[in-house]
């Protein structure tokens, strides 16, 4: 098992300076003792917004977002900074209305997610996420959450 803190080290000094910029941003840290692992937890900071929920591993980074979520791999970019750099990317973008969470309801239950950016004037869908089992016969309604905390980037 990876135990190589760089990733941590690398996000963490990231992302704290991102966050002192934006004093705005409420945010909690839980990090481990050996400092290899941490969350940053931002929570939902307005009705129609949603919480946001950082967790670094040694070879990776899950950004969550509602039910929605996705994990960024350490083997798939040249190297832990630039992995920390385009998580904190992803989440700057789900902190503005920029970008949305689609989310799928059956008899009022959610069941599947989408992250939406907005380009060119429309809204494209980056990734669906589901359920496997799920209230098929329900009514289905769908729900749009939208964070206003940042500008969106031009």
């Amino acid at each position: 098992m990876n135990r190589d803190p760089a990733l941590y080290q690398s996000f963490v000094k990231q992302a704290r300076k991102a966050l002192s910029d934006h004093p705005q941003i409420k945010h909690e840290w839980s990090i481990d003792e050996d400092e290899d692992h941490c969350i940053l937890d931002i929570p939902e900071m307005f009705d129609e917004g949603f919480a946001i929920k950082i967790e670094v591993n040694p070879d990776r980074i899950t950004v969550i977002a509602s039910g929605a979520h996705m994990t960024l791999n350490l083997n798939e970019y040249k190297n832990a900074d630039e992995l920390a750099a385009q998580a904190l990317g992803l989440v700057r973008d789900l902190l503005s209305p920029g970008m949305r969470i689609r989310e799928r309801l059956a008899g009022g239950i959610p069941y599947k997610w989408a992250f939406e950016t907005y380009q060119n004037g429309r809204w494209l869908t980056m990734e669906w996420i589901g359920l496997i089992f799920w209230n098929y016969f329900g009514k289905r309604t769908e729900k749009i959450y939208q964070n206003k905390v940042l500008p969106a980037r031009k």
